[in-house]
C-alpha cells in the first residue's frame, strides 16, 4: 500500500514537472518566432520610411530588404517555426506587410 502511494505521488510530481517543462519550451518557441517576425517588421518599417522620404530608389530598397532578411534568416536558423513565417522578399513585400500592420 505504501509503495502504491509513493508511486502515485511520484507520478503526479513527474506529470507536473513535465507540464511545466512543456509550457516553457512552447513559450520559448513562440518568443523566438515573435522576435524573428518583429525584426522583419522593423526592417520593413525602416524601408517604408526611407521610401516616403525619398532617401533611396527602388533598387536600393530591394537590395536593403534582401540583405537584411537574409541576415535575419541566417541568425534565426534555430527557430523551429521558421518555415511557417511569411518572409518578405522585396520592398513591395514590405509595403504589404506595413499595410497589414496599419490595420
Amino acid at each position: 500500500m505504501r509503495m502504491t502511494i509513493v508511486a502515485i505521488i511520484l507520478l503526479l510530481v513527474g506529470a507536473c514537472v513535465g507540464g511545466v517543462m512543456t509550457l516553457a519550451f512552447g513559450w520559448n518557441i513562440g518568443a523566438a518566432s515573435g522576435m524573428v517576425v518583429g525584426t522583419q517588421a522593423g526592417v520593413c518599417l525602416a524601408v517604408e520610411t526611407a521610401r516616403r522620404q525619398g532617401v533611396m530608389d527602388e533598387a536600393e530598397l530591394n537590395a536593403l530588404v534582401a540583405t537584411s532578411i537574409a541576415h535575419i534568416r541566417a541568425e534565426g536558423e534555430s527557430v523551429p517555426l521558421q518555415t511557417e513565417i511569411d518572409w518578405v522578399e522585396d520592398a513591395a513585400g514590405c509595403t504589404k506587410l506595413v499595410e497589414q500592420l496599419d490595420q
